[in-house]
C-alpha cells in the first residue's frame, strides 16, 4: 500500500501544530487540556509499542490500546462544552497524528554517518 504523503515528518508536524492549536483554543482550563495531551500520549504509546512487537500478542494488545484511546477520546471530546468545530479539528487532528507517527515509523532511515 503506497502513502498518501511522501514527507511523514510534515504530516506528523502539521497534524501536532494542528491538535495543539485546537487544544490551546478550546480548553481554558487545565484538565481538559492534560486529559486530551494524555489521549495523544497514548496512542503514540501503542504505535511506538506495536512498531517494536515481537509476538502476536502483544501487536493485539497495542490495536485494543489504540482503539481504547481512540474511543476515549471520542467520548471526552463528545462530553466537552466546546463548538463543534474544535471538536471536530481536534479528532482529526488527532487521527492525522496517528496517522503520522505511523508513517513516521515506517519510514526508512539514513544511518548517521
Amino acid at each position: 500500500m503506497r502513502d498518501i504523503v511522501r514527507s511523514p515528518r510534515v504530516v506528523l508536524l502539521v497534524s501536532l501544530s494542528l491538535y495543539f492549536f485546537c487544544l490551546w483554543l478550546m480548553s481554558p482550563q487545565l484538565e481538559y487540556k492534560g486529559y486530551l495531551l494524555a489521549i495523544l500520549v497514548l496512542g503514540v504509546f501503542a504505535i511506538i509499542a506495536h512498531h517494536q512487537s515481537t509476538t502476536p500478542w502483544f501487536a493485539r494488545l497495542c490495536h485494543l490500546m489504540l482503539l481504547l484511546a481512540a474511543g476515549l477520546l471520542l467520548v471526552g471530546v463528545w462530553n466537552m462544552p466546546f463548538a463543534i468545530i474544535y471538536k471536530v479539528l481536534s479528532v482529526a487532528a488527532w487521527f492525522a497524528c496517528m496517522y503520522g507517527f505511523t508513517a513516521y515509523m515506517r519510514a526508512p532511515r539514513k544511518p548517521i554517518s
